[in-house]
C-alpha cells in the first residue's frame, strides 16, 4: 500500500511516518477507516490513517487503490473492513501504539443496506481486538476516506 499525505499529496512511508508524528505529538490517536465507491468497471477503495489530536484535528493519510469491479456490496463492505484491520496490523507488527478506534462504514439502522454486514463487521474489527465505530458513532476516519472516493 502507498500511502500519501492529505496535505500535499505526498507519497510516504507509514509506519516511519506515524512514528515520527507520534514522537513530536504524544497525545495523538490513531484512528483508522476505508470507504468505497463503485465506478463504471471499477471499485475504488480509500483507506484512511487519521492522526487526530483531542482540540487540534486530524492528520489525514490515505492510501486509495482502484480495483475490478466489486458488484456483490456485502463483499466490497467487507473489503472496507478487511483493508482497516490489515492497516491496523501493520501498524501494531511494527511496535506503534494501539489503534484507538477503526471506523466502519455501516449503519446500525436495519432501513439501510449496510445493515446487512453490521454484525460480521463488528466481529472481525472485535475479533481482531480493535474497539470499532460504526454510522452515529463519529466515524471520523470513515468520513475522511468517504471525500476521497467521491
Amino acid at each position: 500500500m502507498q500511502f500519501k499525505t492529505l496535505s500535499n499529496r505526498k507519497q510516504i512511508n507509514l509506519v516511519e511516518y506515524v512514528t515520527k508524528y507520534l514522537s513530536e505529538n504524544p497525545t495523538a490517536d490513531i484512528l483508522i477507516g476505508c470507504d468505497s465507491q463503485n465506478y463504471t468497471g471499477t471499485t475504488v477503495y480509500a483507506t484512511v490513517v487519521a492522526l487526530y489530536k483531542p482540540k487540534g484535528g486530524a492528520h489525514v493519510l490515505f492510501n486509495k487503490e482502484v480495483l475490478p469491479l466489486e458488484k456483490v456490496r456485502q463483499v466490497r463492505l467487507m473489503n472496507e473492513v478487511w483493508k482497516s484491520v490489515e492497516v491496523a496490523e501493520l501498524l501494531k507488527n511494527s511496535g506503534l501504539p494501539q489503534v484507538k478506534y477503526i471506523d466502519i462504514d455501516v449503519n446500525p439502522d436495519k432501513r439501510y443496506k449496510s445493515n446487512e454486514v453490521l454484525r460480521s463487521a463488528v466481529g472481525l474489527v472485535e475479533g481482531m481486538g480493535y474497539t470499532v465505530r460504526y454510522k452515529s458513532m463519529g466515524v471520523m476516519a470513515t468520513y475522511a476516506a468517504d471525500m476521497l472516493v467521491k
